[in-house]
């Protein structure tokens, strides 16, 4: 795992290959897993609350949220899955686009679109040290996200979206989380990472 932006803890040793957990204390954290495919990938998660430190979104917006990254080319073009913790639950599915830029620092808050749903299912609030699954994955142009094994959330990729390529990851905002991330390689089997 490639952390971009925050710290992630590991848990256990580095021999460990599968069920490897990690911990992020910070306010924000963002990684990707390079050679893997940015059409799935599945968050087994453990949410402890928020953060010591709150700090509010480039929008100025105060959010508690963990999500998944797919087809990550970098900072500015990728897909995210969120599950919003808080001020309110649910899944958000934003795309964002800044072709002529590749970090975080260039294109900053722009280029987000938010993904109308075909089809989406509330979400009850989350309590503190509660075990949740969160699972995405693009099929064509179809994007369905699963919560603890149940699809909450699916709909229509942009055009723009369907011709981004990169890895899948994980990002998180005001939320301390026990975590373990699974993604499909490349070219092979699942890893665990």
């Amino acid at each position: 795992m490639h952390v971009t932006e925050g710290q992630v803890e590991n848990l256990q040793e580095e021999e460990e290959q599968e069920g490897t957990q990690f911990a992020i204390e910070g306010p924000r954290q963002r990684a990707v897993v390079p050679e893997t495919t940015g059409d799935e990938a599945e968050l087994r998660f453990t949410w402890l609350g928020a953060t010591s430190e709150v700090v509010p979104l480039a929008s100025g917006q105060q959010r508690e949220q963990v999500g998944l990254k797919l087809r990550a080319r970098d900072g500015c073009n990728v897909i995210y899955a969120m599950w919003r913790i808080a001020p309110s639950a649910g899944i958000v599915v934003q795309f964002k686009s800044n072709p002529d830029d590749h970090e975080s620092r260039e294109c900053g808050n722009a280029g987000y679109t938010t993904v109308r749903p075909r089809f989406m299912e509330p979400l009850d609030r989350l309590s503190p040290g509660e075990s949740h699954v969160l699972r995405a994955r693009i099929d064509a142009n179809v994007l369905t996200v699963y919560a603890d094994g149940v699809r909450v959330w699916e709909g229509l990729l942009p055009a723009d979206a369907l011709g981004l390529e990169g890895p899948a990851g994980m990002r998180t905002d005001n939320a301390r989380v026990r975590f373990e991330l699974l993604v499909p390689q490349a070219a092979g089997p699942t890893s665990h990472l």
